[in-house]
């Protein structure tokens, strides 16, 4: 495949991203509620400064960040109970991915599949750091929606203290709710 196609391909996901509001802020009421891609950004952000933190591949913590919701651009920002009810879900994903990585040329085509499973198996240090900054960045973002007034972003916060996986992220996120809220509802 050409680069240009390629390339051509892939922006047209970004700007399918930059487009999609996040679903669970919308079901909550959240106005000017964050899109897909600025929430990859904040991922990929998080994951490059918590990766050089834990002495973990810097670049590829990134390249997962920024690729974690590309297929999002093709099947939606589909809620966890949407997700468990569609019962291939994990196929859709991985077609989507497909598709862009044929448009690509080999090397950016097998990394970009490469990546995507390393990244959708957890199957790497790398892998789980950036699956529990997704669920970081989520918690903050509703920490950041409380403080404006929207208080069913807290079932979202105590998701993310609930599914992140590394006891350190977890009690960061816990504290940064402390800080940020001085309040003491948080659990």
């Amino acid at each position: 495949m050409s680069v240009d196609n390629g390339l051509a391909v892939i922006y047209d996901a970004v700007l399918r991203l930059k487009g999609l509001k996040r679903t669970g802020w919308l079901e909550r009421g959240v106005r000017g509620a964050e899109s897909v891609a600025a929430h990859s950004y904040a991922v990929a952000l998080l994951s490059m400064i918590l990766a050089d933190i834990k002495g973990l591949d810097v670049e590829e913590a990134v390249r997962m960040a920024l690729i974690h919701d590309l297929p999002e651009a093709f099947i939606g920002d589909l809620t966890p109970g949407e997700k468990e009810r569609m019962r291939d879900f994990q196929e859709r994903e991985m077609g989507a991915i497909m598709e862009m990585a044929k448009a690509l040329p080999g090397r950016a085509s097998e990394k970009l599949i490469r990546t995507w499973r390393r990244y959708s198996e957890g199957s790497s240090d790398v892998a789980r750091l950036v699956r529990d900054v997704d669920k970081l960045e989520m918690g903050l973002q509703a920490l950041s929606y409380i403080r404006s007034g929207y208080s069913g972003a807290w079932e979202i916060y105590e998701s993310a203290l609930r599914e992140i996986r590394d006891p350190e992220l977890r009690e960061l996120l816990r504290r940064l709710g402390e800080r940020q809220l001085n309040t003491s509802h948080v659990t």
